[in-house]
């Protein structure tokens, strides 16, 4: 645990946090009561905290303050990290689109490009993706899960109900229980997992290898996926600090 450099970080970030009411101050930012109020610690706890002294602070402690201060996601890693304390685990996957990926994205047409939850659900895509497969924003949200739609596929001829397509079956089994893992309390994805277990054959004999990880041998099968009269090839890779997906399906 780095005290000092805990301690000064933060300062910095109490300093620029703008009060509810500003009013007349000597100093920028809020005071340290008032980080402890909104934080619901004491007010000597937060003090000894910056000041680098007492106790180490728990994980509870660390995530209030970072409440409290509104620190972004790479901010809380790094009060957690000086602090030497694994950050809380969100309850359940990321749904949000970020503006940097939504950019991306769109930059990269005519490439086309979803983007996955940690569970494969389609949270976003740009306007060469929706061209080649579907608009995902129109359908439902169970048919936006690409898990459930290579397992349990309603139309024919759905691409991700092709045949062939066993590296995906692997790949989607494998993000599947790394998710279970890291969510073990979101409802969606237990009921995802029990559903396609139930209803698929081939989902639960792939789940019951036990895949794991997000390996690149998972998709060394599916270097070309056709869709259409056309072939693409399909590479993945990954946005760790929300825990999503980018699938690129460029022509070959």
């Amino acid at each position: 645990m780095n005290r000092a450099a805990l301690g000064e970080f933060l300062r910095t970030r109490r300093e620029r946090t703008r009060p509810s009411d500003p009013g007349r101050r000597r100093t920028p930012g809020l005071r340290r009561s008032e980080v402890a109020e909104r934080a619901h610690i004491s007010e000597i706890h937060y003090a000894n905290i910056e000041q680098a002294r007492g106790t180490q602070p728990s994980a509870d402690v660390l995530a209030a303050i970072a409440r409290a201060l509104h620190l972004d996601a790479g901010e809380t890693q790094h009060l957690f990290d000086l602090a030497a304390q694994a950050p809380p685990r969100p309850a359940e996957p990321d749904m949000r689109l970020g503006e940097r990926t939504r950019r991306l994205i769109q930059s990269l047409d005519p490439v086309p490009v979803l983007v996955l939850s940690a569970r494969l659900d389609v949270i976003g895509q740009n306007r060469a993706a929706a061209d080649l497969l579907e608009d995902f924003a129109a359908t439902t949200p169970d048919r936006r899960n690409l898990a459930r739609r290579r397992f349990r596929p309603e139309v024919p001829g759905d691409v991700w109900g092709a045949a062939g397509l066993d590296a995906l079956s692997r790949f989607a089994a494998a993000r599947l229980r790394s998710a279970s893992a890291r969510y073990p309390h979101d409802p969606v994805t237990r009921d995802l997992v029990d559903e396609l277990r139930v209803h698929s054959p081939e989902f639960a004999r792939v789940w019951a290898e036990e895949p794991v990880g997000f390996l690149r041998a998972t998709m060394l099968d599916v270097t070309e996926v056709r869709i259409g009269a056309q072939p693409h090839t399909c590479e993945v890779t990954d946005i760790p600090e929300r825990d999503q997906h980018l699938v690129f399906l460029p022509a070959v």
